[in-house]
């Protein structure tokens, strides 16, 4: 018996779908009717959206999984729906570069949110809303390395993390900050103290002197 290995077979296009929709759809290429191809492609989708269920939760999710489909068949699939087959060239171009990949290495903890937040920040317009969107990012990083590395990061650290994760294009003064620091409440556990020291005391003996009259 010949032994086959995965490395051996060809490279899973969407690895999300696994390799069985792969050989399914290489089917669909190999039908030359088209009735039937078309029956049979709408199968393979239902099968695509049982194995991605969370693809539902986007937007013209339908469109979606055909585009996957045809890319899957290196958009080399002939099949008639309701949405035109990609082309090619939209796969080919490369995504826009993210950038900071070695500052996001020395700054994880504060997350890509606030990258996107710093992007905003850079192009707008000097004036009290972009000084309150700094203010708002600075007191967002002074909490967020709070919470998870428990350093209480100074001014000077902040605006030092701010030129770094904006290549330097936001350069701030320190004592221009206004950082507002969140304060965890502390459940009361006052009461529930009280109630278990008089959970062990027997209640005393009532006494008919004292009725209600």
């Amino acid at each position: 018996m010949e032994l086959s290995y995965n490395t051996q077979l060809e490279k899973i296009a969407l690895t999300e779908y696994g390799r069985g929709v792969q050989e399914m759809v290489e089917h669909l290429k190999l039908e030359n009717d088209r009735d039937k191809r078309n029956i049979l492609a709408h199968t393979v989708f239902k099968v695509m959206v049982n194995l991605n269920p969370e693809i539902k939760n986007q937007t013209n999710y339908e469109q979606t999984v055909w585009d996957h489909m045809h890319e899957i068949a290196n958009f080399e699939l002939d099949i008639d729906n309701e949405y035109p087959a990609p082309e090619p060239t939209a796969k080919a171009e490369k995504p826009e570069h993210l950038g900071y990949k070695d500052v996001l290495s020395k700054y994880r903890y504060y997350g890509r949110n606030l990258i996107d937040m710093i992007d905003g920040a850079k192009d707008m317009e000097d004036g009290e809303l972009k000084s309150m969107y700094i203010n708002y990012i600075a007191s967002f990083m002074v909490n967020s390395s709070k919470n998870w590395n428990e350093e209480d990061l100074t001014p000077t650290q902040v605006v030092q993390h701010l030129a770094d994760l904006s290549e330097g294009k936001l350069q701030i003064a320190p004592d221009s900050l206004d950082i507002h620091i969140e304060t965890i409440r502390k459940p009361n556990n006052n009461r529930n103290n009280n109630n278990n020291r008089n959970k062990g005391k027997k209640k005393k003996p009532f006494n008919p002197k004292y009725k209600k009259r």
